[in-house]
């Protein structure tokens, strides 16, 4: 089965596509937070279900950015068809970051790819409570 993560944003969405069968998570794309287009690039990638991260606050309490997500998600199970569910993103971002800073030290070039490593980590996470 084809899965997308998505760290939702409020200007960007960053994507990360696995198959479960592969079970290995890939950094896909970064797009604006337009839904008519997140919706056309899943489709066209065939995704059979898509994990949104909820970016809860530290201490587990769901902000304002968490029902942001939840409504995003709620859009995109409406207009796919699909089964979509969020989970709990807390530090996908940091970490994301800490991977490039460590891999590309120049900043401007990784700021880039960011938030679609921050959704295949995202993913990863997905896919290993899923084998459990």
């Amino acid at each position: 089965m084809r899965v997308a993560a998505l760290d939702y944003g409020a200007k960007r969405v960053g994507v990360a596509v696995a198959n479960t069968e592969i079970g290995i998570a890939f950094p896909a794309a970064v797009l604006p937070n337009d839904i008519e287009q997140i919706v056309r690039w899943l489709q066209q990638e065939g995704v059979e279900q898509v994990v949104v991260g909820a970016p809860y606050l530290m201490w587990g309490e769901a902000g304002e950015r968490v029902q942001a997500a939840a409504a995003f998600a709620e859009q995109l199970r409406q207009r796919l068809g699909v089964p979509v569910e969020l989970l709990d993103e807390r530090l996908t971002t940091l970490e994301a970051e800490r991977r490039l800073r460590e891999s590309e030290p120049r900043r401007a070039k990784h700021k880039q790819h960011v938030d679609a490593l921050a959704a295949a980590l995202l993913l990863e996470t997905y896919l290993r409570r899923q084998r459990r």
